[in-house]
């Protein structure tokens, strides 16, 4: 494997998507609360792959990844109202504060994002995945935070297969902590 399947392999294993579905799953396994985990994986991860893809074969984004920012509002509004309607779903369950909280954060990580979309595309792999390890960390484990170790590996496969820049990189980064000091102070203390 040359480097630039290794960057897609890895951009691929941390797409956003993928990282729902596996911090839900961890949520759900820190409460015991599997049925609201789960649906909460399935509504930040699942639906929200499943609306990317619609929007391409309706040819209104380019790709999974959606690369072009002009594209973005259009999936963040589409993401947003998923989560909208997730939050509905999860009313009706017996769901803990720690899955809630992890759902006001993929709200506030969408709001945070796509004003962000204004000015530059920002890396949503990188940004959710150090706002994911990162809300494990103070919430579930401090052994979380080993996992910021790989957030560079995640900054390089970005930027290898040209879909980031530095700065873009920096600006998810940045944001992803942002978003996570936000909803951990306004929604965990």
């Amino acid at each position: 494997m040359n480097a630039e399947q290794l960057a897609r392999v890895l951009s691929e294993a941390m797409a956003p998507w993928v990282l729902n579905i596996g911090f839900f799953v961890v949520l759900g396994a820190h409460t015991s609360s599997w049925t609201p985990a789960l649906v909460a994986a399935i509504g930040t991860g699942v639906v929200p792959m499943l609306l990317i893809l619609v929007l391409m074969r309706m040819g209104r984004v380019g790709n999974h990844h959606v690369t072009a920012r002009s594209q973005r509002s259009l999936v963040y509004m589409g993401i947003l109202i998923c989560v909208v309607g997730l939050i509905a779903v999860l009313s009706w369950l017996d769901t803990p504060r720690l899955i809630w909280v992890g759902v006001l954060s993929a709200l506030v990580f969408l709001v945070v994002f796509g004003l962000l979309t204004l000015k530059i595309k920002a890396s949503v792999h990188v940004g959710l995945w150090v706002c994911l390890i990162v809300f494990l960390g103070l919430a579930v484990s401090p052994w979380w935070f080993a996992g910021l170790l790989l957030t560079p590996v995640t900054a390089w496969a970005r930027i290898r297969i040209r879909h980031h820049t530095i700065p873009e990189i920096t600006a998810g980064a940045v944001a992803g902590i942002v978003v996570t000091t936000i909803c951990y102070l306004g929604f965990l203390i």
